[in-house]
């Protein structure tokens, strides 16, 4: 037998909420599927499999998602999984040939689509990047200050924890600590 919760059943044991001969029927061989937030570029090739088999349906050439509208799914938190994530693209299509007249042409699927608000960049990135008086710097040095106080910013949320605050960047945990390195923060 399979089962899936989004429910930490341990915790619902203990709170009295769950039966406990039950969760120890079930809980024989767990497979812990981490939720698509934290599961990176995922989002991405889950959404081109959502885009082909919506473009077969639909009788389109070609559908393709704009460089934004990808931004926008790699950092949007899906509380509603990939379920959710299958429902906002096939919402975007739809809007998408609502607005083109001809099913000949390649779809573009803009974050206007995907019936969202444009996303905003980070406070530490905006901040970062500010106009000062000061004389203009590199495109790098700018980029691995805002990685820093971004980074920083993570660690203090997740007291420290290297391994809580790369899963909430989204970065592999080797990644991670290779550029905590490169940035002399650890």
């Amino acid at each position: 037998m399979i089962a899936a919760t989004n429910r930490d059943l341990k915790a619902e044991v203990a709170a009295g909420r769950f039966r406990a001969d039950l969760y120890h029927r079930l809980s024989v061989y767990p497979l812990l599927v981490p939720p698509l937030r934290e599961r990176g570029d995922d989002v991405l090739l889950l959404a081109g499999y959502f885009i082909e088999r919506n473009q077969r349906r639909l009788g389109l050439n070609g559908v393709r998602l704009s460089r934004r509208a990808r931004q926008w799914l790699t950092h949007y938190d899906w509380p509603g999984n990939v379920r959710e994530l299958e429902h906002t693209l096939s919402r975007a299509m739809i809007r998408a040939l609502s607005a083109t007249p001809s099913r000949e042409r390649v779809i573009e699927l803009g974050i206007q689509h995907l019936g969202t608000e444009v996303l905003p960049m980070p406070d530490e990135v905006a901040a970062a990047t500010e106009p000062t008086d000061q004389a203009p710097r590199p495109l790098d040095e700018i980029i691995d200050h805002c990685r820093r106080k971004i980074i920083l910013t993570r660690l203090k949320q997740h007291d420290g924890n290297k391994a809580a605050a790369a899963r909430s960047l989204g970065i592999d945990r080797g990644n991670f600590h290779r550029l905590l390195r490169k940035l002399k923060l650890g």
